[in-house]
């Protein structure tokens, strides 16, 4: 799973933060801590966000409320095989959004997907339940991105995520677009496909 995510994550910097390929590295271990952090259930409002905007659903079950002005972008084939079928962002370019998926592997609770996100060497991890998803909540500083990761509704050995990047504005300013962008994943109803709802 380590290696998709190195993909995956390559092709957000690349597309956000202008960073080449070679810059980079492979993260060391993280400690391993006792239990992973938790925090209280949260409830997403569109009046919550810092813009208007637009749902945007997806076939796997969940939707996000992206600013109104932002376009989705081609995937190139290399993005499409790491795991990528959605980008969006700014027009220009300086903040955006990727939604992916990868293999769960021998991965099948949200704890167990908080840890290993914690052993590659992502910070902040923490889990909990966001709009009725049981998800996690992660950081990785040193490359300006903040991401959500969750089991798929219905097909669970795949892990969904959604990365936001930048992690901070010129100045030094939180990215609170990308913060609620995040905050926004909700489950879609259930259908007559037979989609079922977290």
């Amino acid at each position: 799973m380590k290696q998709l995510l190195s993909i995956a994550i390559v092709a957000v910097l690349c597309g956000f933060t202008g960073l080449a390929e070679d810059t980079i590295r492979p993260l060391p271990a993280a400690p391993r801590r006792a239990a992973v952090a938790t925090q209280p259930p949260r409830t997403f409002s569109e009046a919550d966000a810092p813009y208007d905007g637009v749902w945007q659903p997806f076939e796997d079950g969940f939707k996000l409320y992206l600013p109104r002005g932002w376009a989705s972008m081609t995937l190139d084939e290399a993005q499409a095989e790491a795991g990528l079928f959605y980008r969006a962002g700014s027009d220009d370019g300086s903040m955006g959004v990727v939604v992916g998926y990868m293999p769960a592997g021998t991965l099948e609770t949200t704890e167990a997907l908080a840890q290993d996100f914690e052993r590659s060497g992502y910070a902040l991890v923490i889990q909990g339940n966001l709009n009725g998803i049981p998800a996690i909540a992660f950081e990785r500083p040193q490359d300006g991105y903040r991401g959500v990761a969750f089991f798929h509704p219905v097909y669970r050995d795949y892990v969904l995520y959604v990365f936001a990047s930048p992690l901070e504005l010129q100045g030094g300013e939180m990215n609170q677009i990308g913060i609620a962008v995040l905050a926004s994943i909700t489950p879609l109803e259930i259908s007559s496909d037979g989609l079922k709802n977290y």
